[in-house]
């Protein structure tokens, strides 16, 4: 038996529903009902009831029997994973989503080491599915995310929320103020920024109306750049991008909804120092700029 298996088997027997217990470890209901099968195979017996009809998964004797020693397994093993983290000259580890970490970010990161030299930082790259796991697992400290993810084990805090602007050349006739009609669908430079936002997109522009989708945001320039080519990007990025390139922002006369985003944290360590004097460097460094969006 491995730590997932057990890790699934505790979320079942919490929420005593697959379903549930699929969502809070962010896998699929096939993927967990492998591994209780595979735990109940290598105990040679099984844990759970299951029926059709029942509103809730029960545990059969040997499984109540097992859920008792994986709960002392769980806490054993949270206690081996503090122990690294005891000590004030620790690793903080963050994730951030693409152009959060590429964008606004930077600047953060090197004013918190110059502020906490014996603090090893680790910047990741993760969306917000993969991002809260990974704080499950203890191997991400804080994570920055389009997604609200919270559970027993989550928690998400509002941490910015910055309206979108249109990016385009320098020498493009796209006015100050734009209205979407004078926005060729076709000559988008479209970006996924959140699943609400795509929504909006796609109420507004119709399914699938331009010709390219950008990924990689260190791009962007290449192609926005290009004669009649626009993008809806946060306030936040567009600033940096037109301080250092030919390309400058236009305000949409239109509504397109603000990028929300959120700090996750683990609910045990949410508070703790090194956590807290990055968010403190966060308002150190952004103040200034973005104060007004800031919801920290």
């Amino acid at each position: 038996m491995n730590k997932l298996e057990i890790e699934a088997f505790l979320s079942v027997c919490r929420h005593k529903n697959i379903s549930k217990a699929a969502e809070e470890l962010f896998i699929n209901q096939s993927s967990l009902s492998t591994r209780i099968k595979a735990l109940e195979d290598r105990l040679g017996c099984p844990l759970l009831l299951r029926g059709k009809g029942k509103r809730e998964i029960t545990l059969t004797e040997q499984g109540q029997a097992f859920y008792n020693l994986a709960l002392q397994y769980s806490e054993i093993t949270d206690k081996m994973l503090s122990v690294g983290k005891s000590s004030d000259s620790d690793e903080l580890r963050i994730s951030a989503i693409n152009s959060v970490g590429n964008y606004m970010l930077p600047a953060v990161f090197h004013r918190f080491i110059e502020k906490h030299p014996h603090i090893r930082l680790t910047v990741q790259d993760m969306e917000a599915e993969m991002a809260t796991a990974s704080i499950i697992r203890g191997r991400t400290d804080i994570a920055f995310s389009t997604g609200k993810v919270e559970t027993d084990q989550i928690v998400a805090t509002p941490f910015m929320r910055e309206p979108y602007v249109i990016l385009c050349a320098e020498d493009s006739s796209y006015p100050e103020t734009v209205s979407a009609e004078d926005l060729t669908p076709w000559n988008e430079v479209y970006i996924k920024w959140s699943a609400e936002y795509r929504f909006w997109h796609q109420s507004v522009f119709g399914e699938n109306p331009h010709n390219f989708t950008l990924e990689l945001m260190g791009q962007i320039y290449l192609f926005v750049s290009q004669p009649g080519k626009w993008a809806i990007v946060p306030k936040s990025i567009a600033d940096v991008i037109c301080a250092s390139t030919g390309l400058r922002q236009c305000a949409p006369d239109f509504q397109i909804p603000d990028r929300s985003l959120y700090i996750l944290r683990h609910r045990d360590t949410a508070e703790a120092a090194s956590i807290r004097n990055f968010l403190d460097t966060i308002h150190e460094v952004l103040e200034k700029q973005y104060g007004k969006y800031l919801l920290i």
